[in-house]
């Protein structure tokens, strides 16, 4: 929720880029659904609340300097890829490391 506050976003942009992990609601819910670890969650009505809150802030968050869709069924490796991509896109943001 930190990228919420617009100083903190500011903050982020001006030393580095800011990086949205865009996840649908279904695939967040199958994430968290069976996890007592999300004290936000902790409701009468899990789902909703989860949704609630993802409608809230999915329009700032896509305030983000970047953003890479998530998509059910990638690996955490392959989503890793998949960002380590996309900054390789910014040059000033990422350099190329040479893999020997």
């Amino acid at each position: 929720g930190a990228f919420m506050s617009e100083e903190v976003r500011e903050i982020m942009t001006s030393s580095g880029m800011s990086l949205w992990i865009n996840a649908d609601l279904d695939l967040l819910w199958s994430r968290v659904k069976s996890k007592d670890t999300r004290p936000l969650l902790q409701t009468a009505d899990p789902y909703g609340t989860l949704k609630s809150i993802y409608e809230a802030r999915k329009s700032t968050y896509a305030l983000a300097d970047m953003t890479v869709k998530a998509k059910k069924g990638l690996s955490i490796d392959d989503m890793a890829e998949r960002v380590i991509s996309a900054m390789r896109s910014r040059p000033d943001v990422l350099e190329s490391i040479d893999e020997t």
